[in-house]
């Protein structure tokens, strides 16, 4: 492709080519008129005489001799061989001349400056203007790129033009860009699998409510716990628990549909929390008359043995959301002690449960520096002579009234506060303490474990540093887990499990039977003792199909070495039936209700 000079350098080039022809076009003006004179002078020569040549000098002659030459060399050299000395032969004589230069160069200098001097400001003014121009251009180009709407209508320049088309192209990209980052911004808030809001959004929207300007209004806080979820996970695999989540989402959908402004929530793995304006008293006793229904019927189609749980609480403007949310746990705790699918309110109250993030930390900080922190023992009935006794130790927390915290809750402000690992140390040091100075031979001291401990690289170092300082009293340990923790953390629980048999103290995995999952958990980990469920020892004597179960169970894990101890034993029969399938050990009110660590004491075999 040709390459195009810019109009500067050609204006430049032209305005010096027209002052080269205003000084050559002048000088050949000149120069012709000297041609011209010449040709006169040599006419008139040839008229007269030599005698009449020589008395007087011709007009247009600068000298003039005719006896010798005239000196060489030309004052106007500027006009080249006609400025020269120039000769003619009159009859006899040699007449010698040089034009008179003088005119003609004035008249060429005259010429040729005036123009020089008017094309120099003709073409100083346009490039001048030129430059001013391109400024000027410069400068909208400039501001069409950061406004497009100085732009003029209808114009015809390509750079103007590709500039527009330019913006055009970047607004498309930005509006496009900006319906993506609309889109990414409501899935950030969004729960794919149930399409509610998820805990971001949750947090988001409780915080407006709580910080309302209107202090006179009220709105309720629902959460349902799909406490069902990981057994179904286990059992049937987790498509099947996507579906019973989903299921339960749609019961919530269909009784929250008459409630104006009501909001859902996927807030956890289990937990759907509906925000609702309204008093929360009879909110509360409709949706939850009504979702005890839907669930209990749901529960009897798919043969459950809960479909969920309901907690309900109120907010009021200038509440923390940390108060609120301790309530509603509070709510859920209360209903899961109660029949399957029951519900729960708990209101504004002005005791230890309305503490907020701040005292609750303050408050479990005194509990660990005071050892404000109860330990219960409650023992197994072993069966065979040749096994040690087995002692479960139980945590409770007291509190100011005399009583003790839900150790849900206590639980829930830890995990809140990172501050479960303080409290599990504390409270293993205080049990081995205390069995030491018991000094009791011949007897196992279970620890149930928390979920957060297994979250916890640190705790792990340092419970194997405790457990390899004394191997002696490390054998008498056995650590329990629950089995849907370990279903959930296989690797991790494995891990644990294997640190805790090389340090020489055992295991044993709580709440075992869930289903068909547990037995390639036993398969898989070994441990020392199973617990049965008491789900599956209440429901013992009337189902056969769950008889069966146990018998299985018992059987394959004792085969594997494993011992088996029945939890939640409160009937005669319950016990001669666990018997019957030569069970290990049974544990339960009928066995031995929970009494203080200091002042337990063993059963006699």
């Amino acid at each position: 492709m040709r390459e195009t000079r810019p109009f500067g350098q050609t204006l430049l080039l032209s305005g010096f080519i027209i002052i080269l022809l205003s000084i050559l076009l002048p000088w050949w003006a000149s120069y012709s008129a000297l041609q011209y004179q010449e040709q006169q002078i040599s006419d008139r020569l040839a008229q007269i005489t030599a005698a009449e040549s020589s008395a007087f000098l011709l007009p247009g002659m600068a000298e003039l001799s005719t006896k010798q030459p005239l000196a060489a060399g030309s004052p106007a050299w500027w006009f080249g061989r006609i400025s020269a000395s120039h000769q003619q032969i009159m009859g006899q004589t040699t007449v010698f001349y040089r034009l008179d230069t003088k005119p003609a160069t004035m008249q060429w200098l005259q010429l040729s400056v005036a123009l020089s001097l008017t094309t120099l400001l003709i073409f100083t003014a346009l490039y001048r203007r030129k430059r001013k121009d391109e400024e000027n251009k410069k400068h909208y180009f400039k501001s069409l790129l950061l406004d497009p709407e100085v732009g003029h209508v209808g114009s015809s320049d390509p750079i103007e033009l590709g500039i527009i088309s330019l913006h055009q192209s970047y607004g498309r990209q930005i509006e496009d860009l900006q319906q993506q980052l609309d889109t990414a911004q409501q899935q950030s808030y969004q729960d794919s699998l149930t399409n509610l809001g998820n805990r971001y959004a949750f947090r988001r929207d409780l915080d407006l409510m709580l910080n309302d300007e209107n202090k006179l209004a009220t709105a309720s806080l629902m959460i349902v716990r799909a406490s069902t979820l990981q057994s179904i996970n286990i059992q049937h695999g987790f498509q099947a628990g996507d579906q019973y989540l989903q299921d339960i989402v749609r019961l919530v959908r269909k009784a929250i549909l008459p409630v104006l402004g009501a909001r859902a929530y996927r807030i956890s793995g289990t937990d759907i929390a509906v925000l609702a304006k309204g008093q929360c008293e009879p909110l509360a006793e409709r949706l939850g008359t009504q979702l005890n229904q839907e669930l209990y019927h749901y529960q009897h189609v798919h043969e459950l043995d809960c479909a969920a749980y309901i907690g309900f609480t109120q907010l009021l403007p200038g509440q923390s959301s940390e108060q609120v949310l301790i309530r509603a746990d509070l709510a859920l705790a209360q209903s899961q002690s109660s029949e399957p699918n029951s519900w729960s309110l708990v209101l504004k109250r002005n005791d230890d449960e309305e503490v907020g993030e701040s005292q609750w930390r303050q408050r479990l900080q005194s509990m660990l520096t005071e050892d404000k922190i109860l330990l219960q023992a409650q023992p197994a009935q072993i069966r065979r002579l040749t096994m040690p006794g087995y002692n479960e130790i139980f945590t409770r927390f007291p509190n100011e009234q005399g009583g003790t915290y839900p150790a849900t809750t206590v639980f829930s402000m830890l995990q809140r506060l990172n501050m479960s690992m303080l409290f599990e140390q504390k409270i293993i040091e205080m049990i081995l303490q205390k069995i030491e100075r018991k000094a009791v031979h011949g007897q196992r001291w279970a620890i149930n474990l928390t979920p957060a401990s297994l979250q916890q690289s640190s705790f792990l170092i340092w419970l194997e540093r405790v457990l390899l300082r004394n191997r002696e009293m490390s054998a008498s340990l056995v650590f329990e887990l629950d089995e849907q923790i370990l279903q959930h953390q296989r690797v991790t629980g494995k891990r644990l499990l294997e640190m805790i048999r090389r340090c020489g103290a055992r295991s044993a995995v709580s709440r075992f039977g869930h289903g068909y999952g547990s037995f390639r958990l036993l398969k898989e980990l070994k441990p020392d003792y199973i617990k049965l469920d008491g789900r599956l020892v209440r429901q013992l004597e009337e189902d056969s199909t769950n008889q069966q179960f146990v018998r299985m169970v018992v059987d394959l894990a004792q085969r594997m070495g494993c011992h088996v101890i029945a939890e939640g034993v409160e009937t005669a029969g319950q016990k001669q039936l666990l018997e019957s399938m030569h069970i290990d050990g049974i544990q339960g009110y009928l066995v031995a209700r929970p009494c203080d660590l200091d002042t337990f004491k063993v059963l006699a075999i």
